[in-house]
């Protein structure tokens, strides 16, 4: 079957950049906590982004930028391009010198385009021009094409880094640091895991948690129930397999661990726009 997603990546600084060109009809990022800083930007199409439990709408020619400590996932029902990057927190702290101030614990970067102080908007804008220069050196790959697209990326970063990147204070963001690893150790533990019979309550024991307790931890760091992260972390991984093999999707189904074929009808139009079937007909 013809893949009809198309991507390119490239790495820069001993991998510490990533630059992936991503063309598909559909996707879904599974929440996760950011480590280092994330940015997306959208070529074409419409994407919906929960951040940190918050609804935020992604259009055409926007960007959005999220650093550690902040977690996001994200949703494109039609035909979309994006570029998506990624930076180490390590290399940032290594090379954007940031000083701290006394009672300082770190720091963060939030770019949304809702967001923007008139402050902001220049660098916002200058930031989206660079993200379309990317586009020719992915299309072309001239000569010295991944040393331009790294200086470009640096010089998006200097943006973010002088416009978009404040101080974080003991406590100030709301969520004591505990509970952040813990959230982070549970999302691993269900990547590595979905194909099983998780319950919430196995989930809660493992993690020495009440059910209760557990519930309403994991509402308040994405917004959304166990339940309902573990099925759409499914039906992604159910998707990526429906597009890149031919295998049927009975056997996708178990593989991935669905089960209730009805609720994942609906869950999957609702996320991709169309049945498994009419997906694998446009292959």
């Amino acid at each position: 079957m013809p893949g009809r997603r198309n991507e390119k990546h490239f790495e820069a600084q001993d991998a510490s950049i990533s630059v992936d060109f991503i063309t598909d009809r559909g996707q879904y990022h599974t929440a996760h906590y950011v480590n280092g800083i994330e940015m997306v930007f959208l070529l074409n199409g419409n994407a919906v982004i929960l951040l940190d439990g918050r609804a935020v709408s992604l259009v055409q020619g926007e960007f959005i930028a999220v650093s550690t400590g902040h977690v996001y996932e994200m949703s494109c029902r039609e035909q979309f391009m994006e570029i998506r990057v990624r930076v180490e927190g390590e290399f940032l702290a290594r090379r954007a010198a940031l000083r701290e101030a006394d009672g300082q614990t770190g720091w963060t970067c939030r770019c949304l385009r809702e967001e923007l102080v008139h402050e902001q908007l220049d660098a916002y804008l200058a930031m989206c021009d660079l993200f379309k220069e990317l586009v020719p050196l992915y299309v072309d790959e001239p000569a010295g094409f991944r040393l331009k697209t790294e200086s470009i990326v640096l010089e998006i970063l200097f943006l973010i880094v002088q416009y978009f990147t404040f101080p974080v204070f003991g406590g100030e963001d709301g969520r004591p640091a505990e509970g952040k690893r813990r959230v982070q150790e549970i999302l691993d533990y269900i990547d590595q895991h979905y194909k099983e019979n998780i319950s919430l309550e196995r989930i809660a024991e493992h993690f020495g948690l009440t059910r209760e307790y557990f519930s309403r931890l994991f509402r308040r760091s994405l917004g959304t129930t166990f339940s309902g992260h573990l099925s759409r972390v499914r039906i992604a991984h159910f998707y990526r397999d429906l597009i890149t093999t031919d295998l049927p999707v009975m056997d996708l189904l178990e593989e991935n661990g669905i089960t209730n074929y009805k609720t994942f009808s609906r869950q999957f139009r609702e996320m991709y726009g169309f049945t498994p079937r009419e997906i694998r007909k446009m292959g």
